[in-house]
């Protein structure tokens, strides 16, 4: 069978049409992104990716999915590699293969919403062939933006519908959202419609019947099917799809498989080929990638989820593969990975209550949220009281369908303590901030248990429009001029976009070129992550085409924190000077009396100050609920506010530093306690949030 290929640069109209009127199943490769993602927390180099290139070349795949998502995020965080640099490698070395992206609509790349303008400005300037579009809330107003600039550049825009399975996610409500994608996109000829099952919790049959209902009110909309593993049924799943008139599936080479990716490439070609089906594939070369694979896997054993196993019980938690290994990576980091099977059970009450399913940056703010409510109650009540709670929570959903008034007067206390602690997040995602919910606002004791004696002044403040309305645009220029004077240079316009999508560890990534250049893009996969070990361990490389050696000649004794390191580089002896941890070495300050602030959580200084009021300083009054600093974890961010009216007295910590649960943040005196020498600053009108 010949192989049909679809070059970048190809109309939308054409592509749309090709797939209309080919007898063909197509494949998505993921395994340059959300393959690494869902199972290796996005750890996955370009160094070794990029071998699969030559041959997907020629292997007949539809796209490759080499962009977006948190791929982005954790480039510039751990692997340190640009998107950017990604993207020309892929194009230089697959040519044929239309390059895709994962893109949040109002989030991009990032987890809570952009302005409108950047957002204009992003897209239109990244060399991107598909735009695959997701809301995570089903709030196609959301995609406005993206859809106008990908499409006004003549690229293939993918919108997508994120699934999944609950009372009130029927087909009517699917085909609802359907309409308004196409509404939206001025028809069905440019686009191609994707289905997104983030949490792989769609049976067979329930796909063959949403995609037979779509197919049925929109014959010649083209259907793509982007589906995770978790359940153990996707291949069932994929043939079902295709025979309801899906045209496009996703998949990742077989060795790459674990369980909370795509389904086996191979396997897949197998059991669509068996039922009848033509897949356009090479097979041998597609043989051949699964075994390339092999060669490099092994060396992020390190990488892959503490969470081994399919898990049927995702049907009811809903956690999305994407979302499996970071949480629990975070989960054993942070002493309590013991904790992840309450953890999931009470995800599975939270989306009952909560009334939205899990999908990023919704995903976050549930395992942030519910992590956070058991570890509350295992740290005061032990894990006796975390199954109390699970228990109560229980009874709440399955047995009173989450009438809250059918709970006794001590439950209905109990159950407005759940969310007090919950992060800014999850507020925002209950005032509406990211868009309306899918199935209706929580109910009213939600709000009690979120804003406690504020709630009814929050509910007033809860927004039904776009956040595409409601953000206000970035002043762009002074954005820049920002980022230069943080640089001491004039950035480029891709550093540029990057400070714009994650500033904070924007700044740490750059600095990370500044002192070691493209170390990450040369160095093979076992020396960057565990370096060289003993004398004589060697490693070569080749870089701007030439070759080079470094050899470990010997590693010196430690003296007040620092060791001296002896190497050849290209037999060249150079000595250097490493810092160890112990040189700098730093107590950590605990609050204990009433005027000094902790830490709420264990995480990073995001900002100090509230952002309306410029830099923080000593001698800054803070009226009581004013934000006084910013944490993040988990790429949420959690708020810290000034317990009453107060003078800001020391500042314990600075911004991006990291701290503990309980940490000193800030000392404060009560404003009618402080007796200044001198008029303390910012005075002026009180700043609210």
């Amino acid at each position: 069978m010949e192989i049909i290929r679809i070059s970048p640069g190809t109309e939308p109209a054409r592509i749309v049409k090709l797939l209309r009127e080919t007898d063909r199943i197509f494949f998505t490769s993921t395994s340059l992104r959300d393959a690494g993602q869902s199972d290796y927390k996005n750890r996955h180099r370009l160094i070794d990716l990029k071998t699969l290139c030559p041959l997907y070349n020629e292997m007949g795949l539809f796209s490759a999915e080499c962009h977006g998502g948190a791929r982005w995020h954790v480039g510039i965080l751990n692997r340190r590699e640009s998107p950017f640099e990604e993207l020309r490698t892929y194009r230089r070395t697959m040519p044929n293969v239309l390059l895709q992206t994962l893109i949040r609509e109002t989030n991009l790349w990032g987890y809570r919403p952009y302005p409108r303008n950047v957002i204009e400005y992003v897209v239109s300037r990244v060399d991107i062939d598909l735009w695959r579009c997701f809301s995570f809330l089903n709030d196609v107003r959301n995609m406005r933006t993206v859809a106008e600039v990908v499409m006004s550049r003549g690229k293939l825009f993918e919108p997508a519908i994120s699934f999944t399975d609950a009372d009130w996610a029927d087909n009517a409500y699917y085909l609802r959202v359907v309409d308004e994608i196409v509404a939206l996109c001025g028809g069905t000829d440019e686009i191609i419609l994707c289905i997104k099952d983030m949490a792989g919790v769609g049976s067979p049959e329930r796909i063959r019947s949403l995609v037979s209902a779509i197919k049925d009110k929109y014959p010649d909309l083209v259907i793509h099917y982007h589906r995770h593993a978790t359940d153990g049924l996707a291949l069932p799943a994929y043939r079902a799809a295709v025979e309801a008139g899906v045209k496009i599936v996703d998949v990742e080479e077989d060795s790459l498989c674990r369980f909370y990716g795509q389904p086996p490439m191979l396997s897949a070609y197998a059991y669509l080929t068996e039922a009848g089906f033509k897949v356009n594939l090479n097979v041998r070369l597609a043989e051949l990638a699964v075994q390339k694979v092999r060669e490099w896997i092994n060396h992020y054993d390190w990488a892959e989820s503490p969470f081994k196993g399919f898990d049927y019980m995702v049907v009811k938690h809903r956690m999305p593969g994407g979302a499996f290994p970071s949480s629990f990576e975070q989960a054993e980091k942070n002493g309590f990975l013991h904790l992840m099977p309450y953890i999931l059970e009470l995800m599975s009450y939270y989306n009952r209550i909560v009334k939205y399913f899990d999908v990023t940056p919704g995903s976050q703010i549930t395992w942030v949220t519910c992590s956070g409510i058991v570890n509350r109650y295992a740290k005061e009540h032990g894990e006796a009281g975390v199954r109390h709670i699970l228990d109560l929570l229980r009874r709440f959903v399955e047995e009173k369908g989450c009438d809250f008034s059918a709970m006794s007067e001590e439950e209905q206390e109990e159950l407005l303590e759940l969310f007090k602690t919950a992060p800014g997040d999850f507020k925002n995602l209950i005032l509406g901030k990211y868009g309306k919910l899918p199935a209706g606002w929580p109910d009213e004791w939600v709000y009690r248990s979120a804003f406690g004696e504020e709630w009814e002044k929050k509910l007033a403040e809860r927004t039904e429009k776009s956040p595409l309305e409601t953000v206000p645009e970035l002043d762009l220029e002074q954005a820049f001029r920002d980022l230069k004077d943080k640089l001491g240079r004039e950035p480029t316009e891709e550093e540029f976009i990057i400070y714009l999508m994650h500033p904070k560890d924007a700044l740490d990534f750059f600095e990370f070129f500044e002192k070691y250049g493209k170390a990450s893009y040369v160095l093979p996969t076992p020396v960057f992550r565990y370096g060289l070990r003993k004398p004589g361990d060697k490693v070569e490389f080749t870089f701007l085409g030439k070759p080079y050696t470094i050899e470990l000649v010997s590693v010196g004794a430690e003296h007040d924190g620092v060791i001296h390191v002896v190497v050849k580089v290209n037999n060249k002896t150079r000595v250097f000077e490493v810092a160890t941890p112990r040189v700098k070495k730093k107590e950590v300050r605990m609050a204990k009396g009433p005027n000094e602030i902790g830490s709420p959580i264990k995480g990073n200084v995001w900002r100090l100050g509230n952002p309306k009021r410029g830099e923080l300083k000593v001698g800054d009054i803070y009226h009581k609920g004013e934000e006084i600093a910013n944490l993040e974890a988990m790429k949420m961010e959690t708020p810290v506010y000034a317990p009453f009216d107060c003078v800001i007295e020391e500042i314990c910590v600075k911004v991006n530093e990291p701290v503990v649960e309980g940490q000193l943040l800030f000392v404060v005196r009560p404003l009618e306690e402080y007796t200044p020498k001198e008029t303390p600053t910012n005075l002026g009108e009180e700043v609210k949030d």
